[in-house]
This record gives C-alpha cells, sequence and structure tokens, in this order.
C-alpha cells in the first residue's frame, strides 16, 4: 500500500509539472523523459517493476538525443563516483597520487 501511495503522491506532482509546463508556454520546446520504478522482488534473480512514467518527446531524433544525453551524464556521474575525473585531472598536471 505504501509503494501504491508514493505512486499516487508521484502523478500529483507529474500533474503539477504539466500545469507548469503550460503555465510558462514551454510545451513545445520541452524535452521529456521521466521514469520512476519500484523493484518488487520476486525472487533471488527476479524483480517486478511498478513504474510512473511520461514522455515529451515527438519523433525518433528527439528520443534518440535525450536518450543519448542520459547515457552520457550516467557515465560522467559514474566516473565522478569513481573518481575517474579526479585522477584525470591530476595526470593531466602531471601528478601522481602513486
Amino acid at each position: 500500500m505504501k509503494d501504491d501511495d508514493f505512486l499516487i503522491k508521484l502523478q500529483q506532482k507529474l500533474f503539477e509539472i504539466d500545469l507548469l509546463i503550460d503555465e510558462y508556454e514551454m510545451r513545445d520546446r520541452l524535452l521529456s523523459i521521466f521514469v520512476t520504478g519500484i523493484l518488487e522482488p520476486i525472487d533471488d534473480n527476479t524483480s517486478t517493476m511498478k513504474a510512473m512514467y511520461g514522455y515529451s518527446i515527438e519523433n525518433r531524433e528527439e528520443l534518440d538525443t535525450m536518450i543519448d544525453f542520459i547515457k552520457d551524464t550516467w557515465k560522467e556521474q559514474e566516473d565522478i563516483s569513481r573518481g575517474d575525473d579526479f585522477e584525470d585531472l591530476l595526470n593531466s598536471m602531471g601528478i601522481s597520487l602513486n
């Protein structure tokens, strides 16, 4: 029940965002992908997902642009969490921590 309450509340927030998009007349300029999923384990290897999602995408080119953006920014975050960016910066300055 807690999951359902969360998803209902999330849906209300998405409706508010939708109103905000119209208030600022951004609908024709907006690219948006929203996906939130709650995993529910079925067994040790399998889960099911309850999801809330919405898209503001007109064509395949816009979809590809958004997917590329997600991949690139996810990779950047992964690199940052591993400290790769910091190491690259130090190496570019000739500094080694080894």
